[in-house]
């Protein structure tokens, strides 16, 4: 195990012992014609992550607003690889957009978490 396979290791442990479960739901492609499609079909995959409060220096009230939400999530609790078309859902059911850019974070190329801003 590399050293960063490690940090991976470490950060999936403490989100999972403070964070919550929730989901990264991602919605189908359309069907049906262009005019008139038919929407995708929803699918909540499991993800353990933490959700936090961007801290007042960093809200500029354009690109981060006051309402926005900091979410790092841990990579061992993942099926898919997150995109910017998934949503965040808590598990009190609270749902958040994903809003770029998706930052993981990944020293040598090793995904140890993602932080994610999130809005309502």
């Amino acid at each position: 195990m590399t050293f960063y396979a490690e940090m991976a290791a470490v950060a999936d442990d403490l989100i999972a012992e403070f964070g919550q479960l929730g989901a990264i739901r991602r919605t189908g492609t359309p069907t049906g014609p262009e005019y008139d499609p038919t929407p995708g079909a929803t699918t909540d995959y499991p993800a353990r992550f933490a959700v936090l409060d961007y801290e007042a220096s960093e809200i500029d009230g354009t690109r981060v607003l006051a309402t926005d939400k900091k979410a790092l999530l841990a990579v061992g609790s993942l099926t898919i690889t997150v995109a910017l078309d998934d949503k965040l859902v808590e598990a009190d059911g609270t749902v958040y957009k994903i809003i770029p850019p998706l930052k993981p974070l990944s020293p040598a190329g090793t995904v140890v978490m993602y932080e994610i801003q999130c809005r309502r």
